[in-house]
């Protein structure tokens, strides 16, 4: 399964808004939370519309000619930048497009040495997700963890 990653339009809002919405509320039902929820925006296409236009970069990750996932970020400066998000489908969860999405983002932006992200603390899966690709943990306060690379 090899994806590619492609810088995301306008038009693509509206689906990737879908994908958003059906990766975040997962998150939910693995930590066990009662209502389904996301970080602010996920489920708004107006919100998904100015990030694509604001954000450094904002890719959506491509499979068989079909958006599964995006993700985006922000450049502090030439040498750092903050992972804002990054979601995928949830069937294709476990399959390694998180690590592909890594090891682009590593490698196609060689000159950012550091990369910042944060996560909430109810958030159960995805702080090992981040591990696994390297993050570590550099502090929190009361809602997030906040990770670097």
């Amino acid at each position: 399964m090899k994806p590619v990653f492609k810088l995301a339009e306008i038009d693509d809002a509206d689906r990737l808004t879908a994908i958003s919405i059906s990766a975040f509320h997962t998150d939910f039902e693995v930590a066990g939370r009662s209502a389904p929820g996301g970080p602010p925006g996920y489920d708004s296409s107006e919100f998904h519309k100015r990030m694509i236009n604001e954000a450094s970069k904002f890719f959506k990750v491509v499979l068989d000619n079909e958006s599964i996932g995006a993700f985006w970020f922000f450049r502090n400066d030439l040498e750092k930048a903050y992972l804002y998000r990054l979601f995928i489908s949830p069937e294709y969860h476990r399959e390694g497009i998180g690590g592909q999405i890594f090891n682009f983002l590593f490698t196609r932006f060689s000159e950012i040495q550091i990369w910042t992200l944060k996560v909430p603390k109810w958030n159960t899966r995805t702080p090992k997700f981040y591990q696994k690709a390297g993050f570590r943990i550099n502090g929190q306060d009361e809602h997030f963890f906040f990770f670097e690379k």
